[in-house]
């Protein structure tokens, strides 16, 4: 059990936790995501093995703009904005900006268990599961007696699966009373399946609930046990807004799906800015503390 106490960092006393961090030391080694932690006040990071092969990130105003109208397009024409969120991911790899990224079927959490055994008092872990493959549940539920590890990660975008193959591992989760966090594909009305059938699942959708948005954040604002995170490049402070603005504060997770989105290599992982999508919102800071950290405290305590 995580207590509060653990969690609460020096500097201002405010606690932030980043719910959603992938493990991958050809972009950023653990020392370097350490020393960007204390340079933003970040007391824990909890991990995720890497989904794919290294992303050699090109900032450019070419990049830039297809973020911008790929928002834009799930924002306002989802049905557009759903076709190119699908070609993203054909046969193994993940496509981006002309590159291609082998995507690895077997999830590495043996590496995020290694960081959190290098660094105890600044990891957590996500056990990530894909259950179209052998991985066992006893394997994931190994995972889940070891030090700092918090809960099990999903991701039917990547891994290409209908989101009831989740039926067995959500049960498990339920009956433990641990959550899911889950990077959603485009199945038709995905995000309704698991709060449905399991109503006591503690579930976090990622990304703000990327490729929904809009009609998610209206399917679970009353719905106590589904969250968002603000993870992720796919997002920016007006979409954070719109999801805090429809969810209320309670319901939204701080999150920055680093290393992905770094301009360079080995260098510090800019926290700045994914921080300051939170610090401009028109709330109190008992509101923003929220956000940071102690919701999610409350899901993994």
């Amino acid at each position: 059990m995580i207590t509060e106490k653990e969690l609460y960092f020096q500097g201002d006393g405010r606690m932030i936790v980043d719910c959603h961090f992938h493990v991958d030391e050809t972009m950023l080694t653990l020392e370097k995501m350490i020393e960007g932690m204390d340079e933003n006040d970040v007391s824990k990071t909890a991990l995720i093995a890497p989904m794919n092969e290294t992303m050699f990130e090109v900032e450019s105003t070419y990049q830039q703009n297809l973020q911008r109208f790929f928002r834009f397009l799930i924002l306002h024409a989802p049905q557009i904005g759903l076709e190119i969120y699908d070609g993203l991911v054909k046969d193994g790899f993940f496509k981006l900006y002309g590159h291609s990224y082998k995507i690895f079927t077997m999830p590495r959490n043996d590496v995020v268990a290694a960081a959190i055994n290098r660094f105890p008092d600044r990891f957590l872990g996500w056990a990530a599961i894909n259950p179209m493959i052998s991985q066992s549940l006893e394997e994931v539920e190994s995972y889940l007696t070891k030090p700092g590890f918090i809960g099990v990660k999903a991701h039917p975008f990547m891994h290409e699966y209908s989101i009831n193959a989740l039926d067995t591992v959500a049960a498990m989760c339920e009956s433990k009373g641990i959550p899911m966090i889950i990077h959603l594909s485009s199945e038709r009305d995905s995000y309704k399946y698991l709060p449905e059938k399991y109503p006591n699942l503690k579930l976090i959708y990622a990304h703000a609930g990327l490729p929904f948005w809009k009609k998610l954040w209206d399917y679970i604002k009353d719905k106590p046990n589904v969250f968002v995170d603000t993870s992720s490049d796919y997002l920016n402070a007006s979409i954070v807004m719109k999801a805090v603005e429809s969810l209320g504060y309670r319901k939204v997770l701080f999150g920055c799906d680093g290393p992905y989105g770094m301009k360079k290599f080995n260098d510090d992982f800019d926290y700045s800015s994914k921080k300051a999508w939170i610090e401009s919102l028109q709330i109190s800071d008992n509101q923003k503390e929220y956000i940071f950290g102690k919701s999610f405290i409350g899901l993994i305590d």
